[in-house]
């Protein structure tokens, strides 16, 4: 249970109940419905309108997903022009309604949601995590302390799933570099990094 339970809206709606609506509504591709939830949030003052945004933003993750991946780019972009208007400018409800339209538009994927809650489940069960042996490179004390270099990092710990194809030979001229780079012996002033890098 929220605060929201427990706060009204103008017309005496819980608050929370409208929140749901609208995403509801949202999920459903029910337009005007949202809009009219969405309205009614704006109408009952500057919080609701807020906290309406943070839903909007909540919803272009947690049920478009992967449906749009630049949704969440875009109504992150309109919430932020909504705030150069004043709460009662009659340009601020076409930034949400925008907003709605775009996401109920949108083909939907909560997977990440469902993800989300599998981890949490599961570590609430007492599931944790474990260190792969791919962790340890050069980057950490214990690869460090098992001789894992650069060499170790390039054939191993860079490996990157899916690959994208690339038209260059960057990976190869580097892998070359390798055969001959020793850290022990460069340059005087060569540059010295952190080590504090994944």
């Amino acid at each position: 249970m929220t605060i929201w339970a427990d706060i009204q809206t103008k017309n005496g709606f819980a608050s929370d109940e409208v929140q749901s609506s609208l995403q509801k509504y949202i999920r459903r591709a029910k337009v005007e419905e949202a809009c009219q939830a969405a309205y009614e949030l704006y109408t009952s003052g500057p919080v609701f309108l807020d906290k309406m945004w943070s839903r909007l933003e909540t919803i272009a993750v947690e049920d478009v997903g992967f449906g749009d991946l630049n949704v969440p780019v875009l109504i992150h972009a309109l919430d932020q022009m909504r705030k150069n208007f004043p709460y009662n400018d009659g340009d601020q409800p076409m930034y949400f309604i925008h907003a709605i339209r775009v996401l109920c538009a949108c083909t939907k994927d909560r997977s990440s949601d469902y993800l989300k809650n599998i981890i949490i489940k599961e570590s609430a069960m007492g599931k944790i995590m474990e260190v792969p042996d791919i962790a340890l490179d050069k980057h950490t004390k214990r690869g460090q302390e098992m001789g894992r270099g650069s060499k170790h990092f390039f054939e191993e710990a860079t490996k990157v799933i899916p690959q994208l194809e690339i038209d260059n030979d960057y990976r190869e001229r580097y892998g070359k570099i390798l055969e001959t780079y020793d850290p022990d012996h460069v340059v005087e002033n060569a540059f010295k990094y952190s080590s504090e890098q994944y």
